[in-house]
């Protein structure tokens, strides 16, 4: 894939801040960081557009705990708009 370079000017009191959001998250580096700000920013106005959306959600549970597994099936099936 093919990077395009770009060059940002901030505050410093927000660049500060920024940093600070990239230490608790745990990015490598600002580049990282701002695309997923902007991959973010697309998805959400993407939603609000109408536009589909796919998404993944994986659950691990114990399935020897009782009833544990009808109270799934019931969830999905009260949901199976969204599913």
């Amino acid at each position: 894939m093919k990077l395009v370079r770009y060059g940002i000017s901030l505050p410093e009191n927000l660049s500060e801040r920024f940093d600070k959001l990239l230490r608790r998250k745990q990015y490598n580096n600002r580049s990282e960081a701002i695309r997923d700000l902007i991959r973010n920013s697309l998805i959400e106005e993407e939603i609000e557009e109408g536009v589909s959306v796919i998404g993944v959600l994986n659950l691990l549970y114990n399935h020897h705990k009782r009833e544990l597994q009808d109270k799934l099936t019931i969830l999905q099936h009260d949901n199976h708009e969204k599913i």
